[in-house]
This record gives C-alpha cells, sequence and structure tokens, in this order.
C-alpha cells in the first residue's frame, strides 16, 4: 500500500481542511459512523431511537453502506477498473468497494489526518495491495494522466469544493472514454427564491465549511460543460427522511446540554451546524442529489478481458 503523501509546510490549509481537523476526531469518528462520513438509505426499524447512540448503531452502519451501493450501482464497476474515490473522507467507500468488487481503488482527499485513518483501516482490513492514496484538492486538480480512470465516486465531498466546475473539469480530463462519474451531494432545491436562498442556505455554508450549494440545474450544467452527459439525475424519493430526524434528534440533544449548564465554543459549534441543517431541510429548501455522468467515447477493453454481457 503506498504511502499517504508528505503535505508541505508552505501549504496553506484550507477551509474545508481546517473543517475537518475539527470535526473528524469528534463528531464524525464518535458521533456518526466510524467508517463512512455520509447520510444513509434507511430500511424500516433500521432508523436509530433518539439517545442510541449512533456510531454503535447496525442500522445506521447498513444505512450508509446502502447508500454507497446506490450511488455507485450506475457505474458497473468491475474487478478490471480502477476507481478514484475523490473526497474520501476515512475510507469506508474505498474498502468497501475493495472488498465487493476486487478494484484497485485510489482514494484522494484534502485532509491528511483522513488520510491518515483511512490508510489504518485499509491495512487492518488488508486491502492495502488494492487502496492508494493520494493528498490533492480535488477543487483544482485530480493528480491522474488523461483518459486513465474507468470510474470516479464523489459521496458528500464536491459541496465543500471551492471551484466544483474545475473539479468536473478535472474528472472530464481524467475519465477514459465511456468512464463514468457516481455521486451524491448536498444541494439546494431548484427554483429557491433570493430570500429563501438566503434564509436557509446561507448559514449553514458557514458552519459546514460549503461554499454555497448546486442544485440539480446548475450541476447539470457544469457537467455538460465538463464534456460530460448526464445519465441520469436523481434523488431518493423519501427513502433518505430518516437523516432528518437524527440531525433533529441530535440537535435536540445537544441543545438540552446547553440548557443544562455545559457551554464550550465545541458544543455552539455543533448546535449551529445541527440546527442551519435541521432548518433548511425541513423547509424543503435542502436536498440529497445523486447524479451518474459518462464521458464520451467508446470504452477500450485490455487485451484478455472479456466483454461485458448484459
Amino acid at each position: 500500500m503506498s504511502e499517504v503523501p508528505e503535505m508541505s509546510a508552505s501549504d496553506e490549509k484550507s477551509a474545508a481542511e481546517r473543517y475537518y481537523d475539527d470535526n473528524t476526531p469528534g463528531i464524525y469518528l464518535n458521533g456518526w459512523n466510524r467508517d463512512h462520513i455520509h447520510f444513509g438509505l434507511f430500511e424500516p426499524g433500521e432508523c436509530p431511537e433518539p439517545g442510541e447512540p449512533l456510531v454503535d448503531s447496525p442500522g445506521l452502519a447498513r444505512a450508509v453502506e446502502r447508500m454507497v451501493e446506490t450511488i455507485v450501482a450506475p457505474a458497473g464497476i468491475e474487478v478490471r477498473h480502477h476507481v478514484v474515490d475523490a473526497g474520501c473522507g476515512v475510507g469506508g467507500t474505498a474498502i468497501l468497494l475493495a472488498r465487493t468488487r476486487g478494484c484497485p481503488v485510489t482514494s484522494v482527499n484534502i485532509n491528511r489526518m483522513q488520510l491518515e485513518i483511512a490508510s489504518e483501516k485499509a491495512a487492518d482490513a488488508g486491502l492495502g495491495d488494492l487502496i492508494s492514496f493520494e493528498y490533492a484538492d480535488c477543487s483544482r486538480l485530480l493528480p491522474f494522466a488523461d483518459d486513465s480512470i474507468d470510474v470516479v465516486v464523489n459521496i458528500e465531498s464536491a459541496c465543500h469544493y471551492s471551484d466544483r466546475r474545475q473539479f468536473l473539469l478535472e474528472v472530464g480530463r481524467i475519465l477514459k472514454p465511456a468512464g463514468k462519474i457516481v455521486a451524491m451531494d448536498w444541494m439546494a432545491r431548484d427554483g429557491l427564491t433570493d430570500a429563501e436562498y438566503e434564509k436557509y442556505i446561507v448559514p449553514l455554508c458557514e458552519p459546514f465549511a460549503v461554499d454555497g450549494l448546486e442544485t440539480r440545474s446548475t450541476y447539470t450544467g457544469k457537467l455538460r460543460e465538463a464534456g460530460l452527459t448526464v445519465l441520469e439525475f436523481e434523488g431518493f424519493d423519501g427513502k433518505d427522511a430518516d437523516n432528518l430526524r437524527l440531525v433533529g434528534n441530535s440537535y435536540n440533544l445537544l441543545a438540552t446540554l446547553r440548557f443544562a449548564g455545559v457551554e464550550t465554543p465545541g458544543l455552539r459549534g455543533l448546535i449551529d451546524q445541527f440546527g442551519t441543517l435541521y432548518q433548511a431541510w425541513k423547509s424543503g429548501s435542502f436536498e440529497l442529489g445523486r447524479y451518474c455522468a459518462q464521458k464520451p467515447g467508446q470504452a477500450v477493453l485490455q487485451p484478455g478481458l472479456a466483454p461485458d454481457r448484459k
């Protein structure tokens, strides 16, 4: 397994990197799920009850993996594919794909702490030969050659990017002909008025180090600018609704602690995060959306590989 690349002492940390430095040891690793820093898709009865520790919840663990499987399904990932997990978090998606598909995965992240955690997890899972790591800012450059990658996976990461247009241009550059990107992201609902965007979306941007939110329409436009053909752009038909319930439960718990006299900068920050997200989501101004887009061209099979059979 390749080592996590060193970060130059001259590199200035971005807002997103500082955000993950602050939040990874606490809410992400000890307040959500230890492997997946994203929302889930719950079956009936799986959503944790108020007060149930989320980090130990088998229902949440199944839900976050189900979310990954739903997002990547249109890519048809096989053992012969080289996959890039852009914004890899602490490695859960890369480990899941390497374990279930047997494919090589290169995990890219702007946060060195998360890369080190992901590297340890991959080694512990016995998947070090399949998973490698790259330190890079996906907003600027994906460190791969032109036409070299089969699939890019991007899950709840691009909302933190400072330049999503540049990211998608980079995706278009590195994908092989007929290669695909499959992604899920935080989005603002299409058709919001300026007043609604200002009331519900703007307040959650700073607490989550989010640089505004795309809509399905603006995302579609940027994908097309990058030369990618949008194959599907979907929501979750309400199957993601239990995430709002969990956000509300977490906000209520934090607010109770504050009412009881607990007062720390960390607690205030978490209350701000969960409160603004809950209000935006409950109002219908915020949504989760997933898409699959493809680079035009004809896929070229490596010698000795049989063609896909439908």
